[in-house]
């Protein structure tokens, strides 16, 4: 199947939106990238700051809900979700401008309309944060 473009999926637009692509998609993961770019609103001093990286999760698991909207459910109309947690989050360092990150999330529970995902990030195979979040859909429509 082909992706549409990644802005497609989620509700924010740019300057603010941070995930690329999705390399990976199906109904209960999600694999995005993102190439860290100098320009990025959440780049400071050459790195890809916290809530970057927590905002990169967020929005690869928008991408996740869009995706299963879209393509699995057949419904155009993505509702917008907000993060009710974020839990057990460790960041182990910052990615620098240059570096490509590889965000895998993964549903490990669906309560209608909150989502619980594993989350972790990469960068050439080594960790840079991991952590849970849960996602609340709202009445909104993106």
């Amino acid at each position: 199947m082909e992706l549409l473009p990644i802005e497609s999926y989620l509700p924010q637009k740019h300057p603010f939106v941070f995930i690329e692509k999705m390399l990976d998609v199906d109904e209960k993961k999600c694999q995005g990238e993102l190439t860290i770019k100098e320009e990025n609103v959440l780049v400071q001093n050459g790195c890809f700051i916290e809530s970057g990286i927590l905002e990169n999760i967020a929005q690869t698991c928008a991408a996740h809900i869009g995706y299963v909207e879209i393509h699995i459910r057949k419904n155009p109309n993505i509702h917008i979700g907000m993060v009710a947690q974020i839990k057990d989050m460790e960041i182990y360092r910052y990615p620098k401008v240059g570096e490509t990150i590889i965000t895998d999330v993964i549903e490990q529970e669906n309560y209608g309309e909150v989502s619980i995902y594993n989350a972790k990030i990469t960068s050439s195979a080594e960790l840079i944060a991991e952590g849970e979040i849960r996602v609340v859909l709202t009445d909104k429509i993106g």
